[in-house]
């Protein structure tokens, strides 16, 4: 009994629609990926961004807030 080597797979073909129907979603995951990964860069660069200027922005606050405390105590020692 002899067996025969199974062809290899050369061409697409082959498998018709089915084949066609694989591959378009294969591309298709990969492009909804791709879009994902350059979607969050930009989240995290926007994330940055936003966390760099709240970052400053407290900084300004947390200022202006030891002026008032040096200012209140000024006056408390002076009223009394």
């Amino acid at each position: 009994m002899q067996t025969t080597p199974i062809d290899p797979v050369d061409s697409w073909s082959q498998f018709g629609l089915s084949g066609l129907v694989i591959a378009a979603l294969f591309l298709f995951c990969r492009f909804l990926i791709t879009e994902h990964r350059a979607e969050r860069q930009e989240w995290i660069i926007a994330y940055r961004e936003q966390s760099k200027l709240m970052n400053e922005t407290q900084t300004e606050t947390n200022q202006v807030i030891r002026e008032l405390v040096t200012v209140v105590k000024e006056a408390n020692l002076k009223a009394k």
